[in-house]
C-alpha cells in the first residue's frame, strides 16, 4: 500500500520504518532495517539526536550495504531527518563553544541536559552532520523538530503571550528562508515541521499554527504558496491522542490541522501510533506476550523466586568477588549491579504497568546486570564453579522477566481487552471477521492508515516481529469512513 507525500512528488509506503530507537552498534536493528526495505517499507524517518546520531549512522550503513549489493538504488528509499535539539555530544559541543564565545544564536536553554535551537547558523551544522552519518548527498526532507521548546522555555515567561508567539513564528520564518537555500543547494529536497502541538487547542499557550507556518512560507515566497519548500508536516495521533482530527485549531478554529494540511497540499506524517501520552503516563497500544503458567502464580511464589535470585547474588559476591583479579572500581560495580533480586523485591508491585517496566528493565536492570556479568566474565581467576554459579544466576534473572513481564503483560492485556471490543464494534459489517483476527496494534495502525488525508504512519520497528505486524496492517485494506470513526471512539 502506497500514498503520495502530499505535492512533493515522493511515493512513499503507507507505514514508514520510525528510527527513533535504534543504533548502529545493535546488529539486530541493523537486520530489521534491510529487512523493512525489503519488504517494501521505503521510507525511513529519524532524528539527528535519535540514538545521538547512531540512528542515522545505521541508516547510512544499512543503505550503504544494499546499495553496493545492488539490491537497492538510492532514489528508492525516502529519507525523513530533523534537526533542533542539543542533547548529548552536540549538547556538549554546543557548551563547549559558548565558553570560547563562539555558541549558536537564539539557543533555547530548556534544561541542563537539553537545549534547542532553529537558528540557520545550527541547521546548517546539523544538515552537515546528519548527511556525513547516513554518507548521503540529499536529505529528502528535513523538519525543525519540536520548535514549540521555545513556547515554554525559561526564556519565553518574561514575553507575553502575543509578543511570544510574534517572536515564535519570526524564528520559524528565519528558519524557513535559511531551508530555502538548502533546497536550492540540493542537500534538501524540500522542508516542514514535526510538531507536538500542531494538535493543541488554539488557546493553548504552546500552540503551534499550522496556519501561521503556512503564511510564514508564503511570505519568503512572495504570497506565493506554489513557490516554497514547505512541503511537510509531522505530529502525534493515535486511538488516545485524537487531537489532530478532532481539535479545529485552524482558521479561526473551523479546520483540523489534518484537514487544514490535505487542502494545503502538505504531506503529513503521524508519529506515536502506538503509543499513547495521557494523565496516567504511557500506554502501548498493542497485545503482550504472557507465560500462561506465571499469570497463575500465587504471590508467595513470585516472593519465593525473587529471594531466591537476591540469595544467590548475595552468597556469589561473599564468595567469590574479593578472590577475583578486578580492580576495586570493578569491585564496587559488581557489588552495585549485581543486585537484580533486590530491586525487584524491593519493587516489583510497583512498577504500574508494562510499559513502565520494560523502560526501567532495559534502560537500568539489563544494562546493570549485563555490565556485572561481562566484568566478572573477563577475570582470568573465573573458575568453572564459579561460571556454573553465574549461569544459574543469569537462568533465575531471565525466569523472574519472564515472570514480572507475565504479570505485568496480562495486565496490560485486561486493560485493551475493552477496546477491542469498541474497536471491532466500529467497523462495518463486511470488514468485522477480518478486523476481528488483528491485533491491537494492527488495529490502531491500519486506522491511521485509513485516513484519506494521512500519508504515512510511522512505526518503530526495531525488531522483525515488529515489522511482520505492519506487514499484516498493510495487508489488511481500508476501513471506510475512519475519520468519524475516530471522532467516535470513547476510550
Amino acid at each position: 500500500m502506497h500514498k503520495s507525500l502530499g505535492n512533493t512528488g515522493l511515493n512513499i509506503s503507507a507505514c514508514g520504518f520510525g528510527a527513533y530507537r535504534v543504533d548502529y552498534r545493535v546488529r539486530e536493528h541493523f537486520e530489521a532495517m534491510e529487512f523493512a526495505i525489503q519488504a517494501g517499507i521505503n521510507l525511513i524517518d529519524t532524528s539527528s539526536n535519535y540514538s545521538d546520531g547512531g540512528s542515522e549512522i545505521l541508516i547510512g550503513n544499512v543503505l550503504g550495504d544494499m546499495i553496493n549489493r545492488g539490491e537497492l538504488k538510492r532514489e528508492e528509499i525516502v529519507i525523513v531527518s530533523k534537526g533542533g535539539y542539543l542533547q548529548g555530544k552536540n549538547l556538549d559541543a554546543a557548551k563547549k563553544m559558548k565558553e570560547d564565545s563562539l555558541g549558536y544564536k537564539e539557543v533555547i536553554e530548556y534544561t541542563e541536559s537539553l537545549w534547542h535551537c532553529i537558528h540557520p547558523d545550527f541547521l546548517k551544522d546539523q544538515i552537515t552532520f546528519s548527511l556525513d552519518r547516513m554518507k548521503l548527498e540529499t536529505i529528502d526532507v528535513y523538519l525543525l523538530h519540536n520548535p514549540e521548546y521555545f513556547l515554554d522555555s525559561p526564556a519565553a515567561k518574561s514575553l507575553e503571550l502575543d509578543e511570544l508567539r510574534h517572536e515564535y513564528y519570526r524564528r520559524i520564518k528565519k528558519a524557513f528562508e535559511y531551508l530555502e537555500t538548502e533546497v536550492i543547494s540540493g542537500r534538501i529536497g524540500c522542508y516542514g515541521i514535526s510538531s507536538n502541538s500542531f494538535v493543541k487547542p488554539g488557546d493553548d499557550p504552546v500552540f503551534t499554527s499550522l496556519a501561521n507556518c503556512i503564511k510564514a512560507a508564503e511570505e519568503i515566497s512572495g504570497g506565493n504558496a506554489v513557490n516554497n519548500n514547505f512541503k511537510v508536516i509531522q505530529f502525534p495521533l493515535n486511538l488516545f491522542e485524537r487531537g489532530g482530527v478532532v481539535n479545529k485549531n485552524n482558521l479561526g478554529d473551523t479546520q483540523s490541522v489534518l484537514h487544514y494540511a490535505a487542502k494545503n497540499g502538505l504531506g503529513v506524517l503521524i508519529n506515536r501510533p502506538l503509543n499513547a501520552l495521557g494523565e496516567e503516563g504511557l500506554t502501548r497500544l498493542a497485545d503482550f506476550p504472557v507465560t500462561e503458567e506465571y499469570t497463575k502464580m500465587e504471590e508467595a511464589q513470585i516472593i519465593a523466586e525473587i529471594n531466591l535470585l537476591d540469595s544467590m547474588e548475595e552468597d556469589f559476591t561473599r564468595d567469590y568477588l574479593e578472590i577475583l583479579n578486578l580492580t576495586e572500581e570493578n569491585k564496587k560495580a559488581v557489588n552495585f549491579f549485581l543486585k537484580a533480586g533486590q530491586m525487584l523485591k524491593e519493587n516489583w508491585k510497583n512498577f504500574g504497568s508494562v510499559e513502565s517496566f520494560n523502560d526501567i528493565k532495559k534502560q537500568f536492570l539489563i544494562p546493570r546486570v549485563n555490565f556485572a556479568f561481562t566484568t566478572l566474565v573477563s577475570s582470568p581467576n573465573l573458575t568453572d564453579e564459579m561460571k556454573n554459579r553465574l549461569d544459574k544466576i543469569a537462568k533465575q534473572t531471565n525466569k523472574l522477566m519472564s515472570i514480572v513481564d507475565s504479570i505485568y503483560g496480562l495486565m496490560a492485556n485486561v486493560r485493551s481487552k475493552d477496546l477491542h471490543v469498541k474497536l471491532n464494534t466500529m467497523v462495518e459489517q463486511s470488514e468485522a471477521d477480518a478486523f476481528k483476527e488483528l491485533s491491537l496494534s494492527q488495529k490502531s495502525i491500519l486506522l491511521i492508515n485509513s485516513l484519506d488525508d494521512v500519508s504515512c504512519t510511522l512505526v518503530g520497528m526495531r525488531q522483525k516481529k515488529y515489522i511482520d505486524d505492519v506487514l499484516g496492517a498493510l495487508k489488511a485494506g481500508k476501513i471506510v469512513n475512519a475519520a468519524e470513526k475516530l471522532k467516535e471512539l470513547k476510550v
